[in-house]
């Protein structure tokens, strides 16, 4: 079967915005078929009825992605990592299909990424690196075998942001506990979460087999 030239990154986003693109065309078109193009809430029950038509868009959206993974990750050079990637991000039913074989230097070539991470408002200023089977961040440094992480989106006022937490023994042997803001970081979308897994895949516990 012959591969995508598409990066995982694209990949993720084709996805993400085709589920948001879906759903509003499935919402739109139950609003109209229900309400002839002229949809109000003038009462509990006309508000319960778009309550329900917006849950229905949403599912349509659900499926829609998922039917549209079954496409495109088959077709992708790694199909395990961007399934991954995929299920940490909520997109489609978790798949976990694909082979663990893969080379480090390939992957992080075809996909355009950057092992040293830089503190988004100072380009000189490295927060987070990933050097093979050791991950750095800030100036503590890690070992992928006794490194620990989570991702999360969590709510901060009227947005949310997304934050890692891990726990690891570094350098000095001893246990720390911490959050990787991803706000303080300069990165394309995903691209830190990508490197985690890739690396986790490779070198640590493989915790992204858990979403």
């Amino acid at each position: 079967m012959k591969t995508l030239n598409l990066n995982i990154l694209t990949t993720v986003n084709i996805l993400f915005y085709s589920r948001i693109i879906i759903s509003l065309i499935c919402g739109a078109m139950l609003m109209y078929f229900f309400s002839g193009g002229d949809f109000k809430a003038n009462n509990t029950f006309d508000g319960i009825i778009m309550m329900g038509l917006i849950l229905i868009a949403a599912i349509c959206g659900l499926y829609g992605i998922t039917i549209m993974k079954k496409i495109l990750v088959p077709l992708s050079k790694y199909p395990l990592v961007l399934n991954l990637l995929c299920n940490i991000n909520g997109l489609g039913k978790p798949d976990y299909y694909g082979s663990l074989k893969f080379d480090l230097n390939n992957i992080i070539k075809d996909n355009k990424l950057h092992l040293t991470l830089y503190y988004i408002n100072n380009n000189q200023y490295p927060i987070l690196q990933f050097d093979n089977n050791k991950i750095i961040y800030y100036t503590q440094e890690y070992d992928w075998t006794t490194f620990k992480w989570s991702y999360k989106i969590v709510p901060q006022g009227r947005n949310e942001k997304q934050v890692l937490e891990f726990e690891g023994i570094n350098q000095n042997n001893i246990k720390i506990k911490d959050n990787i803001d991803f706000e303080k970081i300069n990165a394309r979308e995903n691209e830190v979460l990508l490197l985690f897994v890739i690396h986790d895949l490779l070198f640590g516990k493989r915790s992204s087999f858990y979403y």
